[in-house]
């Protein structure tokens, strides 16, 4: 089964546990997209930190991952809010792994420059929640 199947197979999975499970008046669903994919040629295991973004995308504006999150959630029966951050981190020249682990030869898939765009996406939530007064600070 090739991978994109097997992730929409396990999403639709989780989308009808979720839509039996999940009491939408009580509970609010985010689901962030994958993150931009940076690896190609002789960047790969790398992070050069720059100050200008990137002026074109180079094609990495699109997950196929991502895609199947937006279709699977389009089709539940219950509301889920999807963080679409793909396209913002294609922009972004250190927003793609590194090899910042103990093991350097095994590329870091979740801790990027710093302050990156995992910090971005945690004030795009955040900034959702207190729009839809989910939370008070």
């Amino acid at each position: 089964m090739p991978i994109s199947s097997a992730f929409r197979t396990a999403l639709e999975t989780w989308a009808a546990w979720a839509e039996a499970t999940i009491n939408p008046n009580r509970t609010s669903i985010f689901f962030r997209t994958f993150e931009s994919s940076h690896w190609s040629g002789r960047n790969r295991n790398s992070c050069k930190v720059t100050r200008q973004p990137w002026s074109k995308t180079r094609g990495r504006d699109h997950s196929r991952f991502s895609d199947v999150v937006i279709k699977v959630v389009k089709n539940m029966a219950i509301p889920v809010t999807v963080l679409h951050v793909t396209p913002m981190g294609a922009f972004r020249s250190d927003a793609h792994v590194g090899t910042w682990s103990d093991n350097p030869s095994v590329p870091d898939c979740s801790h990027w420059c710093l302050p990156g765009v995992p910090d971005t996406w945690n004030e795009i939530l955040l900034s959702y929640l207190l729009s839809e007064n989910e939370l008070y600070l």
